[in-house]
């Protein structure tokens, strides 16, 4: 194959693979064959390596930004590029496809929400009922409040819940929501204290779930009705301990009586 083919192949198809060097992609963008110029990374090399991942933060930032507002089937890679002041190019050099970005995009707002207040923990708390007083502030607050640390989740998330995509849920779940559910369960096992079947178990917990997220998700239902869910952190631990003391209730109604 001639280098003026090389070099067609490599700025269409935008090699990506983890194996070619910096200076052995170079060499085909310069049309040269001759691998005895393609060796190790000069230090020009490692400081372009550097700015390629300036390059993708930038993108996965942007994407974040452009995705929360548009969802991922209205935004566009060109409008991305734009907001992070990178070729339009970039991302099918740094991700392979907007999909890819996309998946990228909602790892790291994953672990930013996790991140932002870290997770209360059942063996931290004096009691399982305080455990699920604490956690439920906590799992309000992150759903409610849009953090500087957190900025897009929120936003993301509604997308999805109305148009879902193939892996985004997936891997919001596996990061985020599983690890949730999976400490929720643990607090919920405490307070009825094993009187209950795992599958009662299961929906006791989802139960606690609906509870906490449904302010959020019935946003608009609840604003137009004239009770918009609140957006201070005094408000939403109101909001939060008022259904906790629901949730125990009922939670402790089980623990008396068991399964049916």
């Amino acid at each position: 194959m001639g280098s003026g083919a090389l070099v067609r192949d490599f700025l269409e198809t935008g090699w990506t693979a983890p194996d070619l060097s910096l200076g052995f992609k170079r060499a085909f963008v310069n049309g040269r064959l001759n691998l005895g110029e393609v060796g190790m990374a000069s230090d020009d090399e490692e400081l372009e390596e550097a700015s390629g991942d300036d390059t993708a933060r930038r993108l996965i930032a942007a994407a974040g930004e452009v995705f929360a507002q548009s969802g991922f089937r209205d935004a566009s890679v060109r409008a991305i590029c734009d907001a992070a002041g990178a070729n339009v190019s970039a991302v099918k050099y740094h991700f392979g496809s907007k999909g890819e970005l996309y998946q990228a995009v909602w790892r790291e707002a994953a672990s930013q929400m996790l991140a932002s207040e870290p997770m209360p923990q059942l063996v931290d708390a004096d009691s399982p009922r305080e455990a699920l007083v604490d956690f439920m502030g906590w799992f309000m607050r992150l759903v409610l409040t849009q953090h500087a640390e957190h900025p897009w989740a929120g936003q993301l998330l509604a997308h999805e819940t109305v148009a879902p995509t193939e892996s985004a849920l997936d891997i919001f779940v596996e990061h985020c929501a599983g690890p949730i559910r999976t400490e929720l369960r643990a607090i919920v096992r405490a307070i009825v204290n094993r009187s209950v079947s795992e599958r009662r178990l299961d929906d006791l917990t989802n139960g606690v779930i609906a509870l906490c997220v449904n302010p959020n998700h019935s946003r608009e239902i609840l604003t137009r009705l004239g009770f918009p869910p609140p957006d201070s952190k005094r408000g939403i631990n109101h909001l939060a301990r008022t259904l906790a003391t629901f949730a125990l209730g009922g939670l402790e109604g089980f623990a008396t009586r068991g399964d049916d």
